[in-house]
């Protein structure tokens, strides 16, 4: 094999691990994120902030767009609309961990959990 295909070869490989390796835009998966003891979540250019959200059972999550993309809300048993703007809401009245995700953003990914007190 040529030198200059060769390097073209590795050069391409690592630059595709390299963009694999940032694909996760919340600085590690949501689940194994240290839950915040927080009702509203800001929903950014493909980041959830924070990943890991706390509540209390009856309390209500208000996702909020920051950024400039349209992007979702969709978990088990609830879903927002695809926006750019405005807010989101859900009331949690179950303990438990509730994963969601944004379905146009591969890698964003988010968790509530709900506590029974």
């Amino acid at each position: 094999m040529k030198p200059q295909r060769y390097f073209l070869i590795v050069s391409s490989v690592i630059g595709l691990v390299l963009l694999l390796a940032g694909c996760d835009n919340n600085g590690g998966s949501a689940s194994s994120a240290q839950p915040v003891a927080t009702s509203t979540i800001s929903v950014q250019d493909n980041a959830f902030e924070p990943a890991a959200a706390e509540v209390a059972v009856g309390e209500t999550v208000t996702w909020n767009w920051e950024g400039s993309s349209d992007h979702n809300v969709v978990g088990d048993g609830f879903q927002s609309d695809v926006q750019s703007e405005g807010s989101f809401t859900h009331q949690f009245d179950q303990p438990g961990t509730y994963e969601y995700q944004c379905t146009l953003h591969g890698g964003m990914n988010g968790r509530v959990v709900v506590t029974s007190e």
